[in-house]
């Protein structure tokens, strides 16, 4: 087999340009620290690598999720705080509304007082967050959520729509609450039934909110005060238990000052002293929101009162008003656990997201990053192997086979 000059050469040039080929890789590698730099470098590691980086991103996204997550129910948190520290302020001046030594001139500075947290307790309630969408608007965040219109009346213009985030892999957690869940799904009284007094009673009977004793089967019923026997004064006052038919629910009793009360579930009790004819009402308690409760204190306390019966009438307003905003203080302080629950939910949440990124990340240096100690080996091989090639062309490149003719 023959083998020419120009084939010697040209086998030398090639093996060099083989050995700088490969010594260019090797050097990119150390000059970027990753082992590749193109797909077909590693297909398999490659596509891993891609997968990865997918992982990160939907990871990160979480994190950036959460952030936002957490800005939005910190507002919250602290609205719901103010709201509280409102509504109790208002439960102090019920109680101070209702002591009998107030008179109409202090109880009307109180009103002030009172008209004033209703406006701070609505300003609240139309707090926005730092997007300026409003937080207790449900889905409909650009609107406005609570408007007093023309009547006087509070009108929810939002919806009862709960906006969920998605914060890791298999969890999402709401970022919002509607106005309902925070201000008007309010039950009256104790939360089953509410005990109003008729406006025109003559007597000073007050009757307690009650509470439910045994099963309360959600009808409504009146206590009529009445004197069976004769119109003599010295006989005792009785009252009878009667239904939206006029039925008798229970024979009529002896009236005791204070005495308990029991009936089909519910339990109260009347103190004073009723006249015949006077009667109370216990019905089921229905939603009413905080604004309405504070508007009903404002104008109990604006009335002007003189006789027994309107002080009476008085005691019987602030007592519903008191037991209002028990529920309405319950309420909200219900929903502040929950915000707070929810805030640490993205706490741990973002512990455990940031455990996964540093997982990934380990796993995704062993795949794309260079091993420089092995690196440096492979580049000193390189060099030698090129070196030896250089030597090797130049041992040949002068040989010719006219040099032994």
């Amino acid at each position: 087999m023959r083998v020419s000059t120009n084939q010697t050469q040209l086998m030398a040039i090639n093996s060099m340009l083989e050995q700088q080929a490969k010594l260019s890789v090797v050097q990119q590698q150390v000059a970027t620290g990753r082992r590749i730099s193109k797909p077909s470098d590693d297909p398999v590691a490659a596509s891993r690598i891609v997968n990865l980086k997918d992982v990160m991103g939907t990871t990160e996204q979480y994190q950036s999720n959460i952030n936002g997550a957490r800005s939005r129910l910190t507002i919250e948190e602290g609205v719901l705080a103010n709201a509280v520290d409102v509504l109790q302020r208002a439960r102090e001046l019920a109680i101070a509304g209702n002591n009998g030594s107030q008179t109409n001139e202090t109880r009307s500075f109180i009103a002030e007082e009172i008209e004033q947290l209703g406006k701070e307790l609505l300003s609240l309630a139309n707090t926005t967050d730092s997007s300026g969408e409003f937080l207790f608007s449900g889905g409909k965040s650009k609107f406005k959520p609570f408007v007093r219109n023309s009547q006087g009346a509070f009108e929810y213009h939002g919806d009862d729509t709960q906006r969920f985030i998605q914060i890791g892999p298999r969890r999402r957690i709401p970022t919002n609450d509607s106005g309902t869940d925070a201000f008007r799904s309010i039950r009256e009284g104790n939360g089953s039934f509410v005990t109003l007094d008729y406006q025109h009673n003559k007597g000073s009977g007050v009757i307690d909110p009650g509470t439910i004793s045994g099963q309360y089967d959600k009808k409504t019923y009146a206590i009529v005060f009445d004197r069976q026997q004769s119109l003599d004064p010295n006989e005792p006052m009785t009252y009878t238990v009667i239904n939206t038919q006029g039925e008798k629910v229970t024979e009529p009793r002896v009236y005791v000052d204070g005495d308990a009360m029991d009936f089909n579930g519910v339990h109260t009790f009347v103190k004073g002293d009723p006249v015949p004819g006077d009667f109370f009402v216990i019905r089921p308690s229905y939603s009413q929101d905080i604004f309405t409760t504070i508007e009903q204190f404002t104008t109990a306390l604006r009335k002007g009162r003189g006789t027994s019966a309107q002080l009476a009438n008085l005691h019987n307003e602030m007592n519903r008003v008191i037991t209002n905003l028990d529920q309405g203080l319950g309420r909200v302080l219900e929903l502040r656990s929950n915000v707070g629950a929810r805030l640490n939910a993205l706490d741990s949440q973002e512990r455990i997201n940031e455990a996964y990124k540093h997982q990934i990340k380990e796993i995704l240096s062993n795949v794309e990053d260079l091993d420089y100690g092995e690196a440096v080996s492979r580049l000193n091989l390189k060099l030698t192997g090129l070196e030896a090639s250089q030597k090797a062309f130049t041992r040949v490149q002068g040989i010719s086979l006219f040099n032994y003719l």
